[in-house]
């Protein structure tokens, strides 16, 4: 589970995780909700994200069903995401898994269409059509060829037919910025001319800021793995951690860390590598074994490209990975080491000498 998401259930063998941020968001309508006295708006958005988890839910079932490992997905105040562990996707598989969901929003914008003709006048109605207008309004803005939404995704993966991966990325990332520039002018224009209120104009610069963040991440995905092509995880490994028996008690830590001087533990379960998570334990007695400490961590193949690496551990609940070749055990990385690693070879290339760490 990752730090302040906490679980809320399983489908599919898909985690389903809230936010804490979603959390604040919700109690934080819910009062308003409760001193306006009108839950309408409340309910209103407890649906929504509920068609945010079936939007979300199409895109991990399309992925697992093209042998795609989806780990769990996490509900935020801007929609929901889809943690993947695979490292490497297939053009065509992220085509069928991005278009999916747009798909699925429009598909939900038909059913309480159809719901709509149906329902009794009152709530029920009201609450038919507004989840029409805002499923129908996701779909097509999720259509849009642009990162980070799924039409960015759907751009990128069908250009990738012809073209290699970073090529198909920059592409879409120059689309992208067309698409933002063009947000923006008529938002402005819509605020002058049409004397839109400050809030909606405040709201559109939030979400033109959101896609922007998106992209450049996506920019900056793709040129690392460029840059640092080449270097693989054996390269950017590092044996500063301690390798723990899991039947060990916890009242042994304190002095093998202190004579080793190393903090990154790690013990090994059923032949995985797993981290010793000492924070936020030491209240719970002294006497346990180091096994009951233990989370997982990715146990990474040591021939792995550094980019790729670094894709899985940001994805990671900690941001540490095991480095293994076979089932043995060769050092440990992190994201802050491999950005580091990354950083040195990229300068190393620009002064056009080799760079071995």
């Amino acid at each position: 589970m990752s730090q302040g998401s906490p679980k809320l259930f399983s489908i599919f063998g898909i985690d389903i995780e809230l936010h804490w941020t979603f959390t604040a968001l919700l109690l934080g309508i819910l009062y308003i909700s409760i001193v306006g006295g009108d839950i309408f708006f409340f309910i209103i958005i407890v649906l929504l994200f509920a068609c945010v988890l079936v939007h979300e839910l199409f895109h991990s079932i399309t992925a697992i069903r093209n042998g795609v490992k989806v780990s769990r997905i996490i509900l935020l105040p801007i929609g929901g995401i889809s943690v993947i562990e695979d490292i490497r996707i297939n053009p065509v598989v992220e085509f069928n898994t991005a278009i999916v969901g747009p798909i699925t929003s429009l598909a939900l914008g038909g059913l309480f269409g159809i719901l709509v003709l149906f329902t009794p006048p009152g709530l029920p109605t009201l609450i038919s059509q507004d989840l029409f207008v805002i499923n129908m309004l996701l779909g097509v803005f999720n259509i849009l060829p642009a990162f980070p939404m799924d039409g960015g995704r759907v751009l990128r993966s069908y250009l990738q037919r012809s073209r290699g991966l970073y090529a198909s990325t920059m592409i879409t990332v120059k689309v992208t910025k067309y698409i933002l520039a063009l947000i923006v002018i008529v938002s402005v224009a819509y605020f002058i001319l049409v004397q839109q209120s400050l809030f909606s104009l405040l709201i559109d610069m939030i979400v033109v800021f959101f896609l922007y963040g998106g992209m450049k991440a996506e920019e900056e995905n793709v040129t690392i793995k460029k840059e640092a092509e080449g270097i693989t995880l054996s390269d950017a490994v590092s044996n500063r951690y301690l390798l723990i028996d899991p039947g060990a008690k916890t009242n042994s830590l304190f002095p093998m860390i202190k004579k080793k001087g190393e903090y990154t533990t790690l013990t090994k379960i059923d032949g995985r590598f797993f981290l010793v998570n000492i924070f936020g334990k030491t209240q719970q007695g002294s006497h346990r074994k180091v096994s009951e400490l233990a989370v997982p961590i990715p146990n990474i193949p040591s021939n792995t490209d550094v980019a790729d690496a670094l894709y899985k551990l940001e994805g990671s609940d900690y941001g540490v990975g095991a480095v293994v070749k076979g089932d043995k055990l060769i050092g440990i990385t992190s994201t802050r080491y491999l950005r580091t690693m990354i950083s040195l070879h990229i300068m190393s290339k620009k002064d056009g000498k080799a760079f071995k760490v």
